[in-house]
Order: structure tokens, then C-alpha cells, then sequence
């Protein structure tokens, strides 16, 4: 299971709402210079992220928790987020070139409309899975001390 730590923002009944603040282990990294991923994470750095997330437990604004989500969950959204798209957009630039030729605009208009497939599909998914539970964040536990935060050794 996947960890993140969050801090509860908000409470309802059967929910609360937390922010996470998004992380990123590139200020260890020594390829950090020459990344984009690294160029990313400066640009989003310090930005949060509110989720809702469903539970009985019970919750005071302020708290501190762990959040969780399955690896298996993980991995099919990102292969679905990013690898799908991918996909999508070769198998356009094939069929066009088995139909219209290596030069064709007609191949790069299918690898287009390829791509745009795979996001629309990806779209349709989330938006018709956003409530299946096994893609949703659950409240492990509440963080009962600083001492349960780990430390990173720069």
C-alpha cells in the first residue's frame, strides 16, 4: 500500500476532507540538473492537493493522517494516464502508414487522432470509475506524534 501523509482541512459526516502536499525525492537526486522531471517538481512545488475520502473514523481539523492507496490501483491508473495515450497514438501512425505511406499527412493525422482516442478514453475511465473504491484514498491511521514523521537525510 502506498502512504501519504495528509492533514484534515475539513469534516462531514461519513468523509473529510484532506490536503497533501505534493513531494518529490529530486533535491536527493544527482541527475536533478539535466531532468525535466526535476524542472516539474520545482514548478509544482508547495502546492496541495484536496482530496475527499470516505470514512467512519472520526476526525478534528488539524489532524495529521496517513492516507493510503493500492499499488495495484496505482499502476493501472498510470498505465492507463500514461501508457494508453502512447499506445493509441503509435497504432494511428501505423495504420496510416500501412494504408497512406512512410510521407503521409494522413499518418500524422492518425497519430493525432490516435492520441486524441486515448485521452478521450481516459477521460471516459476516470470519469466513470471516480467512485469505485478501489481507486479511492483511505484513512490508515491518525499520526499521534512528530515522531511517527520520517526524517530524510539531505
Amino acid at each position: 500500500m502506498l502512504e501519504e501523509q495528509a492533514i484534515v482541512v475539513d469534516v462531514s459526516v461519513g468523509e473529510v476532507w484532506v490536503e497533501t502536499c505534493r513531494q518529490t525525492a529530486c533535491q536527493s537526486c544527482s541527475a536533478k540538473s539535466s531532468c525535466g522531471h526535476s524542472l516539474l517538481s520545482k514548478i509544482s512545488s508547495g502546492k496541495t492537493q484536496r482530496l475527499q475520502v470516505q470514512t467512519n473514523q472520526k476526525f478534528q481539523v488539524g489532524d495529521q493522517v496517513i492516507l493510503g492507496l493500492g499499488e495495484g490501483a496505482f499502476i493501472r491508473g498510470s498505465a492507463l494516464v500514461y501508457l494508453l495515450p502512447l499506445l493509441t497514438l503509435m497504432a494511428g501512425a501505423l495504420i496510416g502508414e500501412q494504408f497512406f505511406g512512410q510521407d503521409s499527412a494522413m499518418s500524422f493525422a492518425l497519430s493525432g487522432a490516435g492520441l486524441l482516442f486515448g485521452f478521450v478514453y481516459v477521460r471516459w475511465y476516470s470519469l466513470r470509475h471516480r467512485q469505485d473504491s478501489q481507486y479511492q484514498p483511505v484513512v490508515l491511521r491518525k499520526q499521534s506524534s512528530a515522531g511517527d514523521i520520517p526524517l530524510v537525510n539531505h
